[in-house]
């Protein structure tokens, strides 16, 4: 009798013996090797940009300012068409946006409080601080919480920054006023040039329409630097086993307006069309909604508007081109399908609307962000839901599948970037704080300006046949019931955001 190799096996016991063996290698392997890319939570790129009106972007409507790659994202995505700051000035926005919280309540309304963000958020979690204490990796590249443009960036500093959200962190260093090239200063703003680069501070560039055509291809520049820096992180991390958190705050089109000369060619100033106008425009608009026009900037001349417009949209394209580089990297990397990219602004900003100007505004312009939300997997358009800056961080932690702490006093749109035409809408208002007392108050139909608790004057539009806020029905007998009830909606927002 021949006696059988030990290593062989009864046929009747294969199956089973061969089963066994798949369990045990399945458990051995899922001890050893990491998550298959469909069992990980998605990673998030996060790109804002500073200073930005909506209304530059040709995915929202500029038929002249060259927007190629937002466009393009736009249309692989949700383009949120009704989403509004809450607070039109850089560090009260950022801190609301980063906190989800609104500005009055995280306690910054100016951006010197900026300075005592970390302080007053204490141990609740941040954005990105929740996603760093769910096991991703989070990075800052440049602006996300709020710096001092250009003194931050000529200086090479951290600003009023978080440092619990972070894994890692990374400024952007660059010359910005003092970049070579054609120097040209269009507003009346008193500068204090400082010839040895030695001063940082209140030299009067962060507010002054002050324009360089760079001599460079921009290489020097905060936004090339950022952009690089962005791609160099995810080409680190990508394939990590841990999913990533990468934000990318872009500080163009802040002025200083600063870009290489060639992003001017395509917009010669005579050629640039000025915003859409009426006669005596600003004539129903109370003082204090005013504070920032065409007269107090020193832009006395069409010519001069014309130029702030040809450098504002050449700083809008420049930053475009950096977000290009990034999507590029992250199709390149083959890391498009497990990515939400978001893009948005800290607030919107006049450009010449109203013959108004910048930021500090409550007008449509000012208070209106754009948000374009790319997530794998999701269906594309162009919801009109209402939706507030806040909204981003208990959104990103529903698509991600994290849990949204209870301090946390936005709503997700998550149902709105899986349904964009058919999500039932998530507010019936959304609010914006200026000053302490300065509310602007927007309805599906109606926005509502306060100033000074409504002491210096009273603004009511009618956004559906007056969507340029060209009509201040506030002194309108027959909208005397429209405004009680805005003015009582407003009064039950502020009762129930303290």
């Amino acid at each position: 009798m021949t006696t059988p190799d030990r290593l062989s096996v009864r046929s009747d016991a294969a199956p089973l013996a061969c089963l066994i063996a798949v369990l045990i290698t399945a458990a051995l392997l899922a001890c050893v090797t990491p998550l298959r890319a469909a069992d990980r939570k998605p990673n998030v790129l996060f790109i804002i940009s500073d200073d930005l009106g909506s209304q530059s972007l040709g995915c929202y409507g500029n038929t002249q300012c060259k927007t190629p790659n937002l466009d393009a994202l736009a249309a692989r995505g949700a383009r949120f068409t009704r989403v509004y700051c809450q607070y039109p000035v850089c560090g009260p926005s950022r801190a609301a946006l980063m906190s989800g919280m609104y500005a009055q309540v995280i306690g910054v309304t100016s951006n010197a409080q900026a300075n005592g963000f970390t302080k007053r958020m204490g141990d609740r979690p941040t954005m990105a601080q929740q996603f760093r204490d769910h096991g991703y990796y989070t990075a800052r590249v440049s602006k996300i919480y709020h710096m001092r443009v250009p003194g931050d960036i000529t200086a090479g500093v951290d600003g009023p920054d978080h440092e619990a959200s972070w894994t890692e962190r990374f400024n952007s260093q660059a010359p910005e006023q003092w970049t070579e090239g054609v120097h040209e200063h269009l507003s009346h703003d008193r500068l204090k040039p400082d010839p040895n680069h030695d001063i940082h501070y209140a030299l009067g560039y962060g507010s002054a329409f002050y324009v360089v055509r760079g001599a460079s291809d921009g290489t020097e520049q905060a936004d090339h630097k950022t952009a690089a820096k962005a791609v160099e992180l995810l080409e680190k991390h990508g394939k990590d086993d841990k999913p990533f958190f990468l934000a990318v705050g872009l500080v163009r089109p802040h002025v200083p307006l600063v870009a290489p000369a060639s992003f001017f060619e395509p917009y010669p100033a005579e050629e640039m069309k000025l915003a859409l106008s009426v006669e005596n425009d600003e004539a129903d608009i109370p003082e204090a909604g005013r504070h920032n026009d065409s007269q107090k900037r020193g832009l006395d001349t069409t010519l001069k508007k014309q130029k702030v417009l040809e450098a504002y949209y050449a700083a809008v394209s420049y930053m475009d081109a950096q977000v290009g580089k990034i999507l590029g990297a992250l199709d390149r990397l083959g890391l498009r399908d497990n990515t939400i990219v978001v893009f948005t602004a800290d607030h919107g900003y006049q450009l010449g609307e109203h013959e108004l100007w910048q930021k500090m505004h409550l007008h449509e312009e000012t208070t209106h962000i754009p948000l374009i939300v790319a997530a794998p997997g999701r269906p594309v358009g162009a919801p009109d839901a209402l939706g507030q800056q806040i909204d981003i961080y208990p959104t990103l932690a529903e698509l991600c599948g994290l849990p949204i702490p209870p301090h946390v006093q936005g709503k997700s749109l998550a149902s709105v970037v899986n349904d964009p035409d058919h999500a039932p809408a998530v507010h019936e208002s959304v609010y914006t704080l200026r000053n302490d007392a300065d509310h602007m108050l927007r309805t599906d139909r109606w926005a509502l300006i306060v100033y000074n608790d409504g002491k210096s004057g009273v603004e009511l539009y009618d956004m559906e046949k007056d969507p340029h806020q060209f009509t201040n029905l506030a002194e309108d007998p027959q909208h005397k019931q429209v405004l009680d009830d805005m003015r009582a909606k407003l009064d039950a927002k502020l009762a129930s955001i303290k």
